[in-house]
């Protein structure tokens, strides 16, 4: 089965999310766009991440969408990171209109606000609805394909 599960296709994502103080990027792979009108885009994320509890307590997130060139990054954004007023895990970073952090240099990002929430075996489904979207660099988006480590199976 893990075999098969592994060829789903994935792109890869920075969920950013800011609850009072706190600010984190964290990387999603499980990511679809569920609906155009209104425009409601999902994101699973595992019960035991730390951003999972961030999400329930902010309401809302962003999602960057990381362009072919940037799988380096993709460490510096698992785990525990350093936290700056510019950079998450050494990584640059603004703030979204939504007062989450976007990264500064992407193929672009959409901004949501979460309006179901679904528990999914050991994931919750975040669903989001775009309230926000804007195009940074444009480009060709970073596939989980080109990735050393796949997350799924």
């Amino acid at each position: 089965m893990n075999e098969v599960l592994t060829k789903i296709t994935n792109g890869i994502y920075a969920l950013g999310v800011k609850a009072g103080a706190v600010r984190n990027e964290m990387i999603a792979s499980w990511v679809m766009q569920v609906s155009f009108e209104p425009p409601l885009v999902a994101v699973a994320v595992h019960k035991t991440r730390f951003t999972h509890g961030l999400l329930l307590e902010a309401g809302e997130f962003t999602l960057s969408i990381l362009g072919g060139e940037q799988a380096g990054i993709v460490n510096q954004l698992k785990g525990a990171k350093e936290v700056t007023e510019n950079t998450i895990g050494g990584v640059e970073v603004e703030t979204a209109s939504n007062g989450a952090p976007v990264l500064k240099d992407c193929v672009g990002y959409v901004e949501l606000k979460i309006v179901r929430s679904v528990e999914n075996g050991d994931h919750t489904l975040f669903i989001g609805e775009v309230t926000r979207a804007k195009i940074v660099s444009g480009g060709a988006p970073l596939s989980a394909f080109e990735l050393d480590h796949y997350y799924g199976g």
